[in-house]
């Protein structure tokens, strides 16, 4: 009964995109000996029993016991493959990469989301102190850490701090330029939980997103659609345009576009690149789209044009879609920040981790193939 109601929940908000977006987030469930945790590359929207791998808690807690490298390669690819041993016999699913953090946490069912209004808070400048005076002992703030080993690891030490000081555990988890994690005991708790932590941030937002749609000259757009594919390594790839109310604001010019130029988020970064590229001229597309590769070692994924929109581009039109979405989470994310003492970007040191993780290559690749 217990997995059906893990399925119920995490098709709840898997399915909704105030909370998710392109296959993203994980959800778990715990008995007295195993934790049934999301695979990677399955989509809670849509998740079935079989999307879940069976992990020993016994063989879970053994990994905090063990003494892994300094060096980073090296200690991912340990802690990885001792979470692959951790599976129950038979299972030959990929545990997603959050499995250990999901352990560590003592509630029976753990959601992790993103909510665009949430990152509004964890991705602002006062996010910190306002998520103490909003949500007290309840919650735990995880400032930006690597994901995988070392944020479950900061995250226990925390747990340890938080019930030391406080006398009880939080039910809250505020990770820094990431999202949220919330658990308990019951799948109606987790839904008030969550009603709750959204209905208090919404009477702190000063102003909403307006995406309502604004008239775009066919001519011009088909203009720079055609400018963009003349690019040689563009001649194949899926073009979406998208225009609205905050994005003509966005791209009134290079100062205004500054807010949604690097990554929020993971999601961001994984699908819509480590920098948003801002065209001022349309005649210098060219040469801005190379001096892009030469920052970002790689191509550009969402391209910007000023006073006209915003393109994004995928190798299916799958794919030019979901960089589209992100693309507009960002921009929410950035409108809700304003509300939080301003925009905080996830930090180089993250970017270039995550840019150079085996594990999140592996997570888009399945997501956009299921």
């Amino acid at each position: 009964m217990s997995i059906k109601e893990l399925v119920e929940i995490s098709r709840f908000y898997g399915k909704d995109s105030g909370f998710l977006l392109a296959g993203g987030g994980n959800t778990s469930f715990k008995d007295e000996s195993y934790i049934y945790v999301k695979a990677s590359g399955f989509k809670l929207a849509s998740i079935e029993e079989d999307g879940f791998v069976k992990l020993d808690r016994n063989a879970l807690n053994q990994i905090w016991k063990k003494k892994y490298p300094v060096d980073v390669g090296l200690r991912e690819k340990q802690a990885l493959q001792d979470l692959m041993n951790s599976r129950a016999s038979g299972e030959t699913k990929r545990p997603s990469v959050e499995s250990l953090l999901h352990a560590i946490l003592p509630q029976k069912y753990v959601v992790h989301t993103h909510p665009a209004m949430v990152n509004g808070l964890t991705c602002s400048k006062n996010g910190r102190y306002i998520a103490e005076q909003l949500f007290h002992t309840r919650c735990i703030w995880v400032p930006s850490v690597n994901p995988g080993y070392i944020l479950a690891k900061v995250i226990k030490t925390q747990l340890v701090e938080h019930k030391k000081k406080y006398r009880l555990l939080p039910d809250i988890i505020l990770l820094e330029n990431h999202g949220m994690f919330v658990g308990a005991e019951t799948i109606r708790e987790i839904k008030n939980i969550h009603d709750f932590i959204i209905g208090t941030l919404k009477k702190q937002i000063v102003y909403e997103p307006d995406f309502s749609s604004v008239q775009v000259s066919k001519v011009e757009i088909e203009k720079i659609y055609n400018r963009i594919k003349n690019y040689p390594v563009f001649k194949d790839v899926y073009i979406t345009f998208e225009n609205n109310i905050e994005i003509s604001a966005a791209v009134k010019d290079s100062a205004s576009f500054q807010k949604v130029r690097y990554p929020y988020i993971p999601d961001h970064l994984v699908y819509a690149g480590p920098e948003m590229l801002f065209i001022e001229d349309l005649n210098n597309i060219e040469q801005d789209i190379d001096q892009y590769r030469e920052r970002n070692e790689c191509y550009p994924k969402v391209i910007a044009v000023k006073m006209t929109g915003v393109f994004t581009l995928g190798d299916k039109e799958e794919s030019s879609h979901i960089t589209m979405l992100l693309f507009l989470d960002a921009l929410k994310i950035a409108v809700y920040t304003e509300s939080f003492g301003g925009y905080k970007f996830m930090d180089k040191e993250q970017i270039d981790f995550i840019k150079n993780w085996k594990v999140e290559e592996f997570r888009t690749m399945v997501n956009l193939t299921k």
